[in-house]
């Protein structure tokens, strides 16, 4: 080397290189400190398994928790597409006006904007004009003009062939309960020819149920004059593909005005004026289309975004004639229905696919199209799915992120503990380095780097199987259970939240290994080459404060599971504080301060095991263990690791088992069926047998109900009646009935006992009424007679009845007989609630308004002769010269005239069930045709039914209207949360009875032929597939209308854990990333603990102890602390399963205000010692391997050179 001359500038010394030199020489020499710090790593691996083990169980828990929220977001936004197979409704730019521009109401020309539309845009991949909802023409759900728009109604269906045509009723309640109150009557689309092939016809025809028709080809379709029915119903008209339908008969809207206004007349209006919900009053016109063929029968879509009208009646424009065509285009009733090509669809989020369709909205409202120069609104179906979804999964994602909070927590623990450890052991070595004439930022270089190499690596191996892992627990439907193929996500990250988890995760290890880094390369050279150095104490006053109010949650919640109504405080805001924070504070302070006892566990061990010949030999050792900072850290993971997997396994299986009291409060068996006409049991089980194996017994059960009130003439409660045989079939919840007892509470109720909802024990001023004081104050208990909240009341049943004294009546109930005189109305406004409207002097004429509510409104001087008012409202309405001229008014179990005013009001030829000395009489004309100045109409309503109503009567009939009174008596046992199979929203203003009780109201005779339309099924042997098979079958006889079976009702709701959507696949990820953090951890950790006191091992070894003493030391050692930390640990879970479901109640509480969830169970906790067992005992296995390797490990070390330190 002597030979050789090697020139050498001073740029070549960093201390003379300029500052862009210096950079230039760190890039140089990057790829050689990289290969050299990888090659440092590899050599380290084994102290570096801690780094890599904390990096990817962090990478792993973070990047799951970003990519969970997307793949929820796409699997949600993918779900809500198919409620609706329209894309956007592209509406007349504003409303047609005749003369105007900018529309036009020729087919020929909208088909061309259709042509056009899908020539210019490539985002749209089908097209068809269809005439059917009016234009929008506004944004939002929450503009006016959105309830304003109204779809093509029915209103009736004739075929020759098929008489239950005539029992059709296209109602549609369930309409205004899905969405905001725009129409509760089914609509019908005509479809144009682009309907029915391409991407629409395949959308559309997806519904079709198999073995009931197909959607048809443009061609059939025209040529059939097809129609495609809703199987709801074509249930209820008993139809067929094939069917022919002879007319259809639909109303569409010609003007319309606010109920203030009032402008809609009939002197205006040629045809109907029907009010609706959205204050708006609306005429019109009916149209007739003739000669149809049903070609199709398909399964309803589920209730989704309410721009389009839910579930129609479809048929072709073609059946219409371009008059008809013409007309309906002029009044509004004209879209282009698009689809979008949803390949092109941004779904990595909500916000870029809001973004994209914005966008394209823009653009089609900027253009004018076809040589007519149409102008065009373009209303986004899918943005509007976007702004439901954004509410709804907003909640999800908060809740499921918030319950994901341990399991990060635990992994950056991991993290910082293992970079702890990690460069614990690395001290010495840099204090050799240092003597060697290192300087320090060199040094504390080499480290960062070593340690980015690991953490890099273990960073991308927890990204990838993050985002592998995500679809799988989005696929849970119960804890630890999976089913795949239900839908297909792909969540991966945007390059933000990429960067977010790598920052995140390396960020975090760089910055702690830098600052560990530094500390030790601040020490005294003698200090860094010692195993020690001094710690700061940790404050301990925090430990206790966060664990204190830790347990107020857990003493919460305990209160409440236990019978409680408020547990610690009433304050909602307070325990809602409680709730949220307390399961955190008392996980994080738990596992610090019980951590102490852990690493005593030695002590505890000597205590326990001191006196026996187990420790003797060992027990000198024993002394002085427990003191190492890091077995206190070892101690802790134990706890944090262990309180997941017990809470985890806990609460997932408590969520299992609320999903399924869920569907057994839903369904009430394993079957309930809704049948077109009433039948009996026997009837019923007939039916059932027609369709199960012959093996199978079903056994059925119905609820009867009525209407009782308390003997001082209280309100009527719907009343519930528990049969005798129904104990066979349904299926209860200590939830649902009084007491923790159900069979106790089953006998009392045949043993003359009630129990009232909430409300209803409210109304009768019944302890559990939730009024405030402690005799009001009721917990879940079941009263005995004697006890002394205890009360027995005399309910009361009425019953309404014809008291003829001349002719009568084929119809001997009465209240059908009035249902039936509604069908003489030509006006329907039932239903409605018109409270404190201005509405006088209208004419309204003959109409219906049955059960609406009228209350405090002005009806001076309007005239509703002849109408029928069934159980309405007019307390404390202005009537002051009405008439109401041979009007039938019925106020039985509910309605009311108190304060009404009916001065000067026409009352002559009133009929029906009423109390006229309710109401304010002056100058009123009576219904006998007296003055109530005169006479205070002192005889009531008129005994002569009204001329409209004489179809329904014989001959010269005079009768009155009587109501019976029916009493019995009944003890107060309880307040019950709500009966299976019943609607739950309705429980807490009811009542529950016997059928004793319920025999000695109606009679024998009539319970012994009692029937119902509904009824709940028990059929033993019968589950999963095969049940679904059986309602399957049911549902497609005509005798069925609608079924609801266990199995199925059950899928919907087995990913909600519980609660929410998702939830069991959370549970089930944070169960296996904490078994294996602590499974890895124990045996990572506990190999650098024992490796840093090789040096104690080999003393031990110097002086005498044998290879087995060393062995039994350090098992006994570390194994009495492993076993008292996760004892503590699973102790600590137990209190953290306990107060979280405090965390529970509130989320549930919210989730019910926005979901509209109308039964939440319970969380009554499961706890599954058997999987929790098996994750200790895969603890206990790794930590004894760990101990008997590293032991034998340090036992086998060069003896000399161990105890010189090298």
């Amino acid at each position: 080397m002597s030979g050789i001359d090697i020139d050498l500038s001073d740029s070549d010394f960093s201390a003379n290189r300029s500052r862009l030199g210096r950079i230039k020489h760190k890039v140089m020499e990057l790829p050689s400190k990289l290969r050299l710090a990888s090659q440092g790593a590899w050599r380290g691996k084994e102290r570096g398994l801690a780094v890599i083990t904390g990096v990817f169980l962090s990478s792993l828990v973070i990047t799951t928790v970003l990519a969970y929220g997307v793949g929820l977001s796409q699997l949600f936004f993918e779900e809500s597409l198919k409620s609706e197979p329209f894309d956007a409704k592209i509406e007349y730019g504003r409303t047609p006006v005749e003369n105007s521009t900018g529309w036009s109401n020729n087919t020929t020309v909208m088909k061309s904007v259709c042509d056009e539309l899908l020539e210019d845009f490539s985002e749209f991949n089908d097209c068809t004009l269809v005439l059917g909802r009016q234009g929008i023409h506004s944004g939002g759900f929450f503009n006016r003009e959105f309830v304003v728009a109204q779809p093509l109604e029915m209103r009736e269906i004739s075929a020759t062939s098929n008489p239950y045509w005539s029992n059709v009723t296209f109602t549609y309640p369930e309409a205004d309960a899905n969405g905001p109150p725009i129409s509760n009557m089914r609509a019908i689309r005509f479809l144009g020819p682009g309907a029915f092939d391409g991407e629409l016809a395949d959308r559309l025809g997806e519904n079709i149920i198999p073995g009931l028709g197909e959607w048809p080809s443009p061609e059939n379709m025209n040529e059939s004059r097809g129609i495609i029915l809703p199987s709801t119903i074509a249930s209820q008209a008993q139809a067929n593909v094939g069917d022919k339908l002879d007319s259809l008969t639909f109303a569409y809207v010609v003007d319309e005005s606010t109920l203030v206004e009032g402008s809609i007349t009939d002197e205006n209006c040629k045809g109907e004026i029907t009010p609706e919900n959205n204050e708006m009053i609306y005429c019109r016109m009916w149209m007739t289309v003739e000669n149809l063929t049903v070609m199709g029968i398909y399964e309803p879509w589920d209730f989704g975004n309410p721009t389009l009208p839910f579930n129609p009646i479809f048929t072709t424009w073609e059946t219409l004639d371009e008059s008809q065509r013409g007309t309906l285009m002029f009044h509004d009733h004209m879209y282009l229905g698009v689809t979008i090509d949803r390949t092109q669809l941004p779904t990595t989020s909500t916000d870029d696919a809001e973004e994209w369709l914005e966008d394209l909205g823009t653009r089609v409202q900027a253009g004018n199209y076809t040589d007519e120069g149409v102008e065009l609104y373009y209303t986004d179906i899918v943005t509007g799915t976007i702004t439901f979804l954004n509410i709804f999964l907003g909640l999800i994602q908060i809740f499921d992120y918030i319950i994901m909070i341990p399991i990060v927590i635990l992994s950056i623990a991991v993290l910082i503990y293992g970079l702890v450890l990690s460069l614990e052991q690395r001290r010495r070595e840099v204090s050799i380095h240092r003597v060697i004439g290192a300087d320090g930022s060199t040094l504390q270089g080499m480290v960062l780097l070593e340690l980015f190499v690991m953490s890099s690596v273990a960073w991308l191996i927890g990204y990838i199987l993050a985002l592998l892992a995500v679809p799988i627990v989005l696929s849970a439907v119960g804890f630890m259970e999976f089913r795949t193929g239900d839908f297909d996500v792909n969540p991966t990250l945007g390059i933000w939240s990429t960067l977010f988890t790598a920052v995140t995760t390396l960020g975090l290890a760089l910055l702690f290994g830098r600052s560990r880094a530094r500390d030790f390369i601040e020490l005294e050279i003698e200090e860094g080459v010692k195993k020690t150095s001094k710690k700061s104490e940790p404050k301990r006053w925090l430990h206790w404060t966060a664990f204190l109010f830790g347990m107020l949650a857990v003493v919460d919640t305990w209160l409440e599971m236990n019978g409680s109504e408020d547990g610690i405080v009433s304050n909602f805001f307070i325990e809602g504080l409680i709730g949220i924070f307390g399961p955190f504070a008392l996980w994080i302070g738990g596992a610090l301060l019980l951590g102490r006892i852990g690493a005593k566990g030695p002590q505890i061990m000597q205590v326990i095991f001191g006196r026996t010949p187990l420790l003797k030999d060992v027990k000198r050792g024993l002394k002085g263990s427990g003191s190492a900072e890091s077995v206190n850290r070892l101690a802790v993971i134990m706890l944090l690791t262990l309180s997941i997997v017990t809470l985890a396994a806990v609460q997932g299986y408590t969520g299992t088992l609320v999903d399924e009291k869920t569907v057994d409060a839903t369904v009430g068996s394993d079957l309930q069926i809704q049948m077109e006409q009433n039948i009996n049991k026997s009837e019923m089980i007939s039916i059932i047998k027609e369709y199960a194996d012959s093996d199978v017994t079903p056994i059925a059960t119905t609820v009867p109900q009525l209407a009782l009130s308390d003997e001082l003439g209280g309100e009527n409660l719907q009343t519930y009646v528990l049969l005798e045989n129904s104990n066979d079939v349904l299926k209860w919840s200590e939830q649902a009935l009084p007491g923790d007892d159900i069979d106790d509470a089953l006998d009392a109720y045949q043993n003359g006992g009630f129990s009232a909802g909430q409300d209803a024990a409210y109304s009768l001023d019944l302890p559990g009424s939730d009024r405030g004081g402690d005799e009001n104050r009721l917990d879940d208990e079941l009263l005995k007679r004697s006890d002394e909240k205890s009360d027995v009341l005399s309910l009361v049943w009425e019953k309404l009845e014809f008291n003829f004294s001349a002719g009568g009546s084929v119809e001997t109930d009465p209240i059908g007989l009035f249902f039936s005189y509604t069908d003489l109305m030509v006006g329907d406004w039932s239903g409605l609630t018109l409270t404190e409207q201005d509405m006088n002097e209208r004419n309204l004429g003959r109409v219906d308004v049955s059960y609406t509510n009228f209350s405090g409104s002005d009806l001076s001087n309007v005239n509703l002769s002849e109408s029928i008012f069934f159980n309405t409202d007019l307390s404390g309405a202005d009537l002051t010269g009405a008439n109401l001229e041979n009007a039938i008014i019925v106020n039985f179990q509910g309605g009311s005239i108190e304060n009404a005013d009916l001065t000067d009001a026409n009352l002559n030829g009133l009929f029906g069930q009423v109390d006229l000395s309710s109401a304010v009489l002056s100058n009123t004309t009576c219904p006998d045709g007296t003055n109530s100045d005169d006479t205070s109409c002192v005889n009531g309503v008129s005994a002569t039914p009204p001329p409209l109503a004489a179809p329904l009567f014989l001959a010269d009939t005079s009768v009155r209207l009587e109501i019976t009174k029916f009493s019995t008596e009944l003890y107060y046992m309880g307040v019950h949360e709500y009966f299976p199979g019943i609607d739950s929203s309705v429980a807490s203003a009811t009542l529950i009875i016997g059928e004793e009780k319920w025999r000695s109201l109606v009679g024998d005779d009539a319970a012994d032929n009692y029937t119902s339309t509904t009824w709940i099924i028990r059929v033993d042997g019968v589950e999963g597939d095969d049940l679904e098979s059986l309602a399957s079958q049911l549902e497609a006889d005509s005798r069925v209308s609608e079924t609801l079976d266990w199995s199925s009702t059950h899928k919907e709701v087995e990913r909600n854990g519980g609660l929410i959507f998702g939830t069991p696949g959370l549970l089930s990820l944070q169960f296996v990333v904490a078994s294996v953090a602590a499974v890895a951890s124990s045996f990572v950790f506990l190999s650098l603990v024992l490796n840093q006191r090789q040096k104690e091992l080999a003393v031990l070894q110097a002086i005498g102890a044998s290879p087995n003493q060393i062995i039994r030391l350090v098992l006994f050692e570390i194994l009495s602390i492993v076993i008292v930390s996760m004892a503590l640990g699973v102790l600590l879970g137990v209190g953290l399963a306990l107060s979280f479901n405090g965390f529970f109640d509130i989320f549930g509480f919210i989730f019910q205000i926005f979901g509209g969830s109308s039964t939440v169970i319970e969380r009554t906790l499961v706890y599954p010692w058997t999987q929790i067992v098996l994750v200790s005992i895969a603890v206990f296995a790794a930590v004894v391997v760990a101990l008997l390797v590293t032991t034998r490990k340090a036992l086998k070390s060069d003896l000399a050179s161990v105890l010189k330190g090298e």
